[in-house]
């Protein structure tokens, strides 16, 4: 954080001072929105703009991926299921969404279902459904950057789909915590209050500041390196373990691998080759039934000193 230029600037407080606004400015004009809003949890500025949809429609349903509970056990509102649970949208989700809702929500990708995405005409498609009822869309883009590289868009073009994007500061782009919501100047406005009753308002922010203006020049230009390998180490996982351990297509930095073995096994032998080999693989094993496992891969700069073999070694070793 030291070797960034921001690092000589005032320190912020509660969300005000110049390395902030430096970081705002830039996401903004890369997301090619008027205003971009630094909140320390992607959930405090996602709350806000859906709470903020939903005062402005006088509606409390949204239409939201099935996954979260947050929406309704906190803000008091109601979803309307877009989507299916392991999948993308679909043409056909589009179609069934009712015109009564205040927002329609949409993850990019979505992650519980192998990171995967939905085609660029099913985007334009909904975006042509916002457009003809009034219903503004918010993008949950997070890893909106590794989404557009697939597609081969520009960050702007993907974000200009949508009335209001989030952006992960720390998934990709290394920072140490925090992320962005941009729209338009207005509706941006809007959202502080949202952030303050959400918990939003930090002493200072400088060290999640520092590190993502960091990773904006350090990591957001190799995601043209990291979506091609998690092509071809996937490729190879499922040459040596089997085809029906991963998503397929992989389509951003990130995907499923699936395992024939039990997450208790398979959580002992993982913590044995980090205390013997000093070799840390994953962080988080999910149960998927019938003496199977499941983990996530996603590639950044950890896997520049490991050819995609020995990846694949190494997992073939747990399962021996």
């Amino acid at each position: 954080m030291g070797e960034v230029p921001e690092a000589n600037l005032a320190l912020d407080f509660y969300n005000t001072g110049p390395a902030i606004d430096v970081l705002e400015s830039k996401m903004a004009n890369l997301l090619g929105k008027e205003k971009a809003l630094f909140v320390q949890k992607g959930m405090v500025g996602q709350n806000s703009a859906l709470m903020e949809y939903a005062k402005r429609s006088g509606s409390d349903k949204i239409a939201i991926h099935p996954e979260s509970l947050a929406y309704q056990e906190l803000m008091g509102l109601n979803a309307i299921h877009l989507g299916k649970k392991g999948s993308a949208i679909e043409a056909a989700d589009i179609a069934k969404l009712p015109t009564s809702i205040a927002a329609v929500c949409v993850e990019l990708p979505t992650r519980r279902a192998g990171f995967k995405l939905p085609e660029w005409q099913t985007l334009q498609a909904l975006k042509d459904f916002s457009v003809t009822h009034n219903i503004p869309i918010h993008f949950d883009g997070a890893r909106l950057f590794e989404s557009a590289d697939y597609w081969q868009k520009s960050p702007a073009e993907v974000a200009a789909l949508s009335d209001s994007v989030y952006v992960s500061l720390y998934k990709m782009l290394g920072a140490a915590a925090g992320g962005i919501i941009a729209g338009s100047e207005e509706f941006i406005e809007s959202l502080k209050p949202w952030r303050s009753r959400f918990g939003g308002d930090m002493f200072t922010a400088f060290p999640y500041v520092l590190s993502a203006l960091w990773g904006l020049e350090h990591y957001l230009p190799r995601i043209s390196e990291f979506n091609p390998r998690a092509q071809s180490l996937s490729q190879l996982i499922a040459q040596n373990i089997g085809a029906e351990a991963l998503p397929d297509p992989v389509q951003t930095c990130g995907f499923i691998v699936e395992l024939q073995i039990d997450m208790v096994t398979l959580e002992q032998r993982a913590l044995a080759l980090a205390e013997n080999e000093r070799i840390w693989l994953f962080d988080r094993l999910y149960d998927a039934g019938e003496d199977k496992s499941r983990f996530e891969v996603q590639v950044g700069d950890a896997l520049d000193h490991w050819s995609d073999t020995e990846v694949v070694a190494k997992l073939m070793q747990l399962l021996d």
